[in-house]
């Protein structure tokens, strides 16, 4: 039987699929071949923006101090804002400073990715405050305890100036409490969660 040329490309087409599928394993056609080639340049590209996406949090990550140390002006405003991006860091004794996986969990998308992003800073500095003695029973000695008291600036960083200041106290304490030999003192928890929840509600300015 004589082959038309018009047909010819489709039937060598097929006769090549019979090939590729019965004798040679992994034979592909030009059109699959086509496509892993545009699947793996796209991995390539997803590849390299999650790395530049951790090299930028990386960055962020490690210069907790540069945003602890900032002192902008007060120019307190009637209604505080949220503009841009925002990071939370804690002032902590001996001028050390650190950032709170816990504060990025609960902001989400409102939460800085890099140094680019970050518009709004909240300064954070907590402080034990003595409020009485626990009594343990069994050894009728005086635990002491404490209140927590926070105190809250936010910055906005494109003035940059603090548009806010603000004090979080948690005063709850247990009413009674099973001591452990380990324990010299009880410390009510740090007001973290209304802390997040005051700059969640802002208004929000780009």
């Amino acid at each position: 039987m004589k082959m038309s040329l018009k047909n010819a490309p489709s039937q060598w087409l097929i006769l090549i699929s019979l090939f590729c599928v019965t004798i040679v394993s992994g034979c592909q056609l030009p059109e699959q071949i086509a496509k892993a080639k545009l699947d793996k340049e796209q991995a390539d590209k997803n590849a390299q923006a999650e790395q530049a996406k951790k090299k930028a949090l990386d960055e962020l990550e490690s210069q907790s101090d540069k945003f602890a140390a900032l002192a902008p002006p007060v120019k307190e405003v009637d209604q505080p804002y949220l503009k841009g991006k925002v990071i939370f860091v804690y002032k902590r004794a001996d001028n050390k400073s650190e950032f709170l996986p816990e504060d990025r969990a609960a902001l989400g998308e409102l939460y800085a990715n890099s140094v680019a992003e970050v518009k709004t800073v909240v300064q954070i500095n907590c402080f034990n405050l003595r409020d009485g003695d626990y009594i343990n029973e069994r050894t009728n000695e005086k635990i002491p305890a404490f209140t927590v008291r926070c105190d809250v600036d936010v910055i906005d960083n494109t003035i940059p100036a603090v548009i806010v200041s603000k004090q979080f106290e948690n005063k709850q304490l247990p009413e009674k409490t099973v001591f452990k030999k380990t324990d010299k003192e009880i410390v009510a928890l740090s007001p973290y969660k209304e802390i997040q929840t005051f700059v969640r509600n802002l208004p929000r300015k780009p």
